[in-house]
């Protein structure tokens, strides 16, 4: 695999990080929930695996591509959670495609007693050289900030930590663990 792009962004949570579970946070967000967090969100589903692992099946559209992605469980804290998409698909168009893996790593830190910071980071992988090729030929006058890819992470953050937070001031995560 040849990293094709990274892109990280944060925002802040207004809520005690203790009030947080950041893996019962994305095993269970609606896919109406994910939609609101950002204008190429299309829809999100849950599911499990024969192993017991979770998985977050994301579908969405960055910078016109259409993509569907299976996130699976890697490491799941309450405070982080690594999820790998090996197989995302993202189509060129109605008939072409490339393959993928995706690695999306959610952290939550403390500020201070009532505020948390979410740290979002994607990092984009293929083994399509071409495309790696034509995708550096596109963006290499672009500002890495100004890229489509880190423009939707921008976009995303600040929209799931404000869902984090609702949820967390509502006592979403509180339940007793087992």
């Amino acid at each position: 695999m040849t990293k094709l792009g990274e892109a990280t962004a944060q925002a802040i949570i207004n809520a005690n990080i203790e009030s947080i579970n950041i893996s019962e946070w994305l095993f269970n967000i609606t896919s109406e929930e994910y939609a609101a967090c950002s204008s190429g969100h299309q829809s999100a589903a849950q599911g499990q695996l024969p192993s017991g692992k979770r998985v977050s099946m994301n579908v969405e559209n960055v910078a016109g591509y259409f993509m569907v992605q299976h996130y699976i469980e890697t490491i799941s804290e309450k405070h982080r959670v690594l999820t790998v998409s090996p197989n995302t698909t993202l189509w060129l168009d109605d008939v072409n495609y490339v393959i993928l893996q995706i690695t999306w790593e959610l952290t939550v830190e403390k500020i201070d007693e009532d505020t948390s910071l979410l740290t979002c980071k994607v990092i984009s992988e293929t083994e399509n050289e071409k495309f790696i090729e034509a995708t550096h030929e596109l963006t290499k006058d672009i500002d890495p900030q100004e890229t489509p890819f880190q423009l939707h992470i921008n976009e995303e953050t600040p929209l799931f930590a404000k869902d984090i937070e609702t949820k967390a001031l509502a006592g979403a995560f509180m339940m007793e663990e087992v």
